[in-house]
Protein backbone atom coordinates (compact mmCIF):
# COMPACT_ATOMS: atom_id res chain seq x y z
CA UNK A 1 0.00 0.00 0.00
CA UNK A 2 0.82 3.42 -0.93
CA UNK A 3 1.07 5.22 2.36
CA UNK A 4 2.30 8.17 4.48
CA UNK A 5 2.52 9.04 8.24
CA UNK A 6 1.94 12.30 9.25
CA UNK A 7 2.59 14.26 12.52
CA UNK A 8 2.51 17.25 14.49
CA UNK A 9 5.35 17.92 16.39
CA UNK A 10 4.48 20.71 19.57
CA UNK A 11 3.07 18.25 21.75
CA UNK A 12 2.78 15.44 19.66
CA UNK A 13 6.71 14.13 18.73
CA UNK A 14 7.51 16.11 22.27
CA UNK A 15 5.68 15.63 25.71
CA UNK A 16 5.29 19.81 25.57
CA UNK A 17 4.35 22.28 23.13
CA UNK A 18 7.75 24.04 22.67
CA UNK A 19 6.08 27.24 21.99
CA UNK A 20 4.62 27.72 25.27
CA UNK A 21 7.74 26.50 27.14
CA UNK A 22 9.61 29.15 25.14
CA UNK A 23 7.53 32.03 25.95
CA UNK A 24 7.44 31.04 29.92
CA UNK A 25 10.89 30.77 29.56
CA UNK A 26 12.22 33.99 27.47
CA UNK A 27 9.16 35.94 27.09
CA UNK A 28 7.86 38.73 28.67
CA UNK A 29 4.49 37.82 30.63
CA UNK A 30 2.17 39.52 27.99
CA UNK A 31 2.73 36.65 25.60
CA UNK A 32 -0.18 34.57 27.65
CA UNK A 33 -2.50 37.28 26.42
CA UNK A 34 -1.69 36.83 23.18
CA UNK A 35 -1.37 33.33 23.29
CA UNK A 36 -5.22 33.51 25.32
CA UNK A 37 -6.32 35.28 22.04
CA UNK A 38 -5.11 33.03 19.72
CA UNK A 39 -6.50 30.12 21.46
CA UNK A 40 -10.19 31.71 21.76
CA UNK A 41 -9.85 32.94 17.97
CA UNK A 42 -9.29 36.39 18.83
CA UNK A 43 -5.71 36.01 16.82
CA UNK A 44 -5.42 33.84 13.59
CA UNK A 45 -2.82 31.47 14.16
CA UNK A 46 -0.11 33.51 12.52
CA UNK A 47 -0.93 36.41 13.71
CA UNK A 48 -0.76 35.40 17.24
CA UNK A 49 2.57 33.27 16.72
CA UNK A 50 4.49 36.37 15.26
CA UNK A 51 3.63 38.27 17.90
CA UNK A 52 5.00 35.91 20.60
CA UNK A 53 8.19 35.63 18.67
CA UNK A 54 8.70 39.29 18.40
CA UNK A 55 8.37 39.71 22.19
CA UNK A 56 12.14 37.80 22.22
CA UNK A 57 15.29 39.41 21.09
CA UNK A 58 16.87 37.40 18.06
CA UNK A 59 19.85 37.54 20.14
CA UNK A 60 18.24 35.00 22.45
CA UNK A 61 18.37 32.12 19.14
CA UNK A 62 21.34 30.33 20.67
CA UNK A 63 20.78 30.30 24.08
CA UNK A 64 16.82 28.67 23.61
CA UNK A 65 18.38 26.15 21.25
CA UNK A 66 20.67 25.14 24.05
CA UNK A 67 17.86 25.33 26.60
CA UNK A 68 15.17 23.04 24.73
CA UNK A 69 17.19 20.77 23.96
CA UNK A 70 18.29 19.96 27.63
CA UNK A 71 14.73 20.53 28.97
CA UNK A 72 12.69 19.46 26.36
CA UNK A 73 11.95 16.00 25.66
CA UNK A 74 10.58 13.36 23.31
CA UNK A 75 7.51 10.90 24.01
CA UNK A 76 8.48 7.52 24.34
CA UNK A 77 9.18 5.47 22.02
CA UNK A 78 9.77 7.47 18.79
CA UNK A 79 13.19 6.09 17.88
CA UNK A 80 10.88 2.62 17.62
CA UNK A 81 8.18 3.84 15.79
CA UNK A 82 10.40 5.31 12.54
CA UNK A 83 11.98 1.79 12.43
CA UNK A 84 8.91 0.36 12.21
CA UNK A 85 7.56 2.80 9.37
CA UNK A 86 11.05 2.11 7.68
CA UNK A 87 10.85 -1.51 8.05
CA UNK A 88 7.26 -0.88 6.43
CA UNK A 89 8.13 1.52 3.68
CA UNK A 90 6.42 3.94 5.30
CA UNK A 91 7.69 7.45 4.74
CA UNK A 92 7.37 9.95 8.23
CA UNK A 93 6.60 13.29 7.44
CA UNK A 94 6.42 16.25 10.15
CA UNK A 95 3.50 19.01 9.81
CA UNK A 96 4.73 21.72 12.30
CA UNK A 97 2.98 25.32 12.98
CA UNK A 98 6.53 25.88 14.59
CA UNK A 99 9.47 26.77 13.99
CA UNK A 100 12.56 25.33 12.28
CA UNK A 101 15.50 26.90 14.58
CA UNK A 102 14.22 24.27 17.45
CA UNK A 103 12.65 21.35 15.49
CA UNK A 104 15.85 20.61 13.19
CA UNK A 105 18.08 20.02 17.15
CA UNK A 106 15.39 18.56 18.80
CA UNK A 107 15.55 15.70 15.96
CA UNK A 108 19.24 16.13 14.49
CA UNK A 109 19.64 12.35 15.56
CA UNK A 110 16.41 11.08 13.52
CA UNK A 111 16.62 13.50 10.51
CA UNK A 112 17.67 10.22 8.04
CA UNK A 113 14.98 8.31 8.95
CA UNK A 114 12.40 11.49 8.71
CA UNK A 115 11.17 11.99 4.82
CA UNK A 116 10.53 15.58 5.44
CA UNK A 117 10.24 18.29 7.70
CA UNK A 118 7.58 21.20 6.91
CA UNK A 119 7.52 24.08 9.59
CA UNK A 120 7.72 27.67 9.78
CA UNK A 121 11.46 29.54 9.35
CA UNK A 122 12.76 32.09 12.20
CA UNK A 123 13.76 35.37 10.66
CA UNK A 124 15.14 38.45 12.32
CA UNK A 125 13.60 42.01 12.03
CA UNK A 126 14.49 44.72 13.33
CA UNK A 127 16.59 42.80 16.25
CA UNK A 128 13.51 40.97 17.09
CA UNK A 129 12.70 36.95 16.37
CA UNK A 130 9.98 37.21 13.47
CA UNK A 131 8.57 34.49 11.86
CA UNK A 132 8.62 33.86 8.31
CA UNK A 133 5.74 31.08 6.62
CA UNK A 134 6.41 29.13 3.65
CA UNK A 135 3.41 26.87 2.91
CA UNK A 136 -0.11 29.34 3.67
CA UNK A 137 -3.45 28.59 2.47
CA UNK A 138 -4.43 28.01 -0.53
CA UNK A 139 -7.67 29.38 -1.85
CA UNK A 140 -9.96 26.07 0.09
CA UNK A 141 -8.54 27.35 3.19
CA UNK A 142 -9.12 30.61 4.90
CA UNK A 143 -7.98 29.99 8.19
CA UNK A 144 -4.31 31.80 8.34
CA UNK A 145 -2.86 28.81 9.36
CA UNK A 146 0.75 29.86 9.22
CA UNK A 147 1.36 26.27 8.09
CA UNK A 148 -1.77 24.94 6.19
CA UNK A 149 -1.54 21.30 6.93
CA UNK A 150 -4.52 20.55 4.85
CA UNK A 151 -2.28 22.40 1.58
CA UNK A 152 0.33 20.52 2.23
CA UNK A 153 -0.66 16.98 2.32
CA UNK A 154 -3.46 17.68 -1.01
CA UNK A 155 -0.58 19.24 -3.05
CA UNK A 156 1.87 17.38 -1.87
CA UNK A 157 0.49 13.65 -1.20
CA UNK A 158 -2.87 13.41 -3.07
CA UNK A 159 -1.37 10.25 -4.95
CA UNK A 160 -0.96 8.21 -1.43
CA UNK A 161 -3.85 5.68 -0.96
CA UNK A 162 -3.55 5.78 2.65
CA UNK A 163 -2.85 8.75 5.12
CA UNK A 164 -2.21 8.92 8.65
CA UNK A 165 -1.85 11.75 10.94
CA UNK A 166 -0.40 12.18 14.99
CA UNK A 167 -1.42 15.26 16.41
CA UNK A 168 -2.29 16.60 20.15
CA UNK A 169 -4.51 19.85 19.51
CA UNK A 170 -7.38 21.97 17.63
CA UNK A 171 -5.13 22.79 14.45
CA UNK A 172 -4.93 18.91 14.30
CA UNK A 173 -8.46 17.96 13.98
CA UNK A 174 -9.10 19.98 11.13
CA UNK A 175 -6.07 18.47 9.69
CA UNK A 176 -7.08 14.87 10.84
CA UNK A 177 -9.97 15.34 8.47
CA UNK A 178 -8.55 15.40 5.50
CA UNK A 179 -6.42 11.91 6.39
CA UNK A 180 -7.81 8.21 6.81
CA UNK A 181 -6.55 7.21 10.39
CA UNK A 182 -5.77 9.48 13.30
CA UNK A 183 -3.96 9.15 16.49
CA UNK A 184 -4.88 11.52 18.99
CA UNK A 185 -3.31 12.34 22.17
CA UNK A 186 -4.16 15.67 24.59
CA UNK A 187 -6.83 18.03 23.48
CA UNK A 188 -7.33 16.24 20.66
CA UNK A 189 -8.67 12.95 21.74
CA UNK A 190 -11.38 15.45 23.92
CA UNK A 191 -12.38 17.10 21.03
CA UNK A 192 -12.40 13.77 18.50
CA UNK A 193 -14.86 12.74 21.95
CA UNK A 194 -17.41 15.38 20.45
CA UNK A 195 -17.59 15.13 16.92
CA UNK A 196 -18.10 12.27 14.60
CA UNK A 197 -15.49 11.81 11.88
CA UNK A 198 -17.39 9.69 9.40
CA UNK A 199 -14.99 6.65 7.87
CA UNK A 200 -12.02 7.77 9.82
CA UNK A 201 -10.34 5.55 12.53
CA UNK A 202 -9.30 7.09 15.46
CA UNK A 203 -6.76 5.77 18.26
CA UNK A 204 -5.60 7.60 20.99
CA UNK A 205 -1.97 6.86 22.34
CA UNK A 206 0.50 8.07 25.28
CA UNK A 207 3.45 7.10 23.43
CA UNK A 208 4.54 6.11 20.10
CA UNK A 209 4.70 2.20 21.35
CA UNK A 210 1.45 2.70 21.57
CA UNK A 211 0.91 3.79 17.78
CA UNK A 212 3.34 0.76 17.29
CA UNK A 213 0.85 -1.42 18.93
CA UNK A 214 -2.28 -0.07 17.59
CA UNK A 215 -0.19 -0.46 13.76
CA UNK A 216 0.84 -4.32 14.52
CA UNK A 217 -2.57 -5.00 16.19
CA UNK A 218 -4.24 -3.63 13.11
CA UNK A 219 -2.36 -4.34 10.79
CA UNK A 220 -3.63 -5.85 8.17
CA UNK A 221 -5.72 -2.94 7.80
CA UNK A 222 -3.32 -0.50 8.12
CA UNK A 223 -0.51 -1.74 6.35
CA UNK A 224 -2.02 -3.93 3.80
Amino acid sequence: MNAVFFSDFDGTITEKDVIESIMEEFAPPRWKDIHNALLSGGLDVDVGIRMMFNLISYDKKEDIIRWVKKNIKLRDGFDQFLDFLSVNRIPFVVLSGGLDFYIYPLLEKYLKKISKIYANRLVCYGGRMDVRFIYRCDRLCKKNCGICKRYIAEKYYKNQSLRLYAGDGITDLDAGQYNDIIFSTGGLSEYLKKINLRGKRVYHFNDFYDIVKAMREYGEGILL
